[in-house]
């Protein structure tokens, strides 16, 4: 493959067999050589395609900051968390992890530590993205010789789960509180303690994370209807079914978003689960 640019002596732009623009990275790559130069692939350790046009161009920026190494670690946690928790992520993460895990080993070189807010909030309602974060901030400690805890913990689970939803950090966070509310009125509301190992619990803690992402996003309401299915579940769980409504007020007065009467029907059932719990 032929060098189009060098970015520095481990990476380099050149483009493959389809005319697409590519990232190619290894240790040593470009030394000594420049544009229009030939790369042997077998010194090639890892190729990288952005399909988004301003989100390649913020990587390659990137690239001119962030060590080879660096680079290397995000890429295996990412491998890592598709791989376990079977889900895909957006491009974006392939800019935000291997930045985050730079900053973070620089800041513990300073001496500095940066605590998490919303550490508590994010172990309990991001578990499964929350044990990949635990397995990346091991390997991270063990690869640069640096001892990051369970605070880098809560932000490498929070780009996992802001490249699952499409959302930027900022949205995650409103996203996080948002949910922490909602469970607060719920647990108040029906007196139950809501445990996110049970599946009731963790069924509940996934269809609130996406639910959370419409309201914080302003998507618009599924308006698909069931009036049948409202009226049975409105009839045969009618306490779940109140506090779905109060659930629905809340959010309406607080976030100015109105939920469907479906979005309603989905609450009471996941909420009647925990009511049979507490009675069994």
């Amino acid at each position: 493959m032929e060098i189009h640019r060098v970015i520095n002596n481990n990476i380099v732009v050149s483009e493959d067999s389809q005319g697409d623009e590519v990232i190619l990275i290894g240790k040593g790559l470009a030394f000594g050589l420049k544009r229009g130069d030939s790369i042997q692939d077998k010194r090639v350790e890892k190729r990288f395609y952005l399909e988004d046009k301003g989100l390649y161009a913020k990587f390659k920026k990137m690239l001119q900051e962030v060590s080879l190494e660096e680079i290397h670690i995000a890429d295996d946690i990412i491998s890592m968390a598709r791989r376990e928790l079977k889900r895909d992520f957006n491009e974006s993460i392939y800019i935000s992890l291997p930045d985050h895990i730079h900053a973070a080993i620089k800041r513990y070189d300073d001496g500095i530590q940066l605590q998490n807010g919303l550490l508590w909030e994010i172990k309990r309602m991001y578990k499964e993205e929350f044990k990949i974060a635990e397995k990346a901030v091991a390997y991270i400690n063990d690869q640069f010789g640096v001892d990051l805890g369970e605070d880098e913990m809560g932000f490498i689970a929070f780009h996992f789960v802001s490249a699952e939803l499409n959302s930027e950090m900022n949205a995650i966070t409103k996203i996080t509180r948002f949910m922490k509310e909602i469970v607060n009125l719920v647990t108040y509301n029906l007196q139950v303690c809501i445990d996110e190992h049970s599946m009731n619990g963790f069924r509940f803690m996934t269809h609130l994370k996406f639910f959370a992402h419409r309201v914080v996003n302003k998507e618009p309401p599924e308006m698909r209807e069931d009036t049948v299915l409202y009226d049975i579940i409105r009839e045969k769980y009618q306490k779940a079914f109140e506090v779905a409504l109060k659930v629905k007020d809340y959010i309406s007065n607080q976030y100015n978003y109105e939920i469907s009467d479906i979005e309603v029907t989905y609450l009471t059932v996941h909420l009647q689960r925990f009511l049979e719990r507490k009675t069994e």
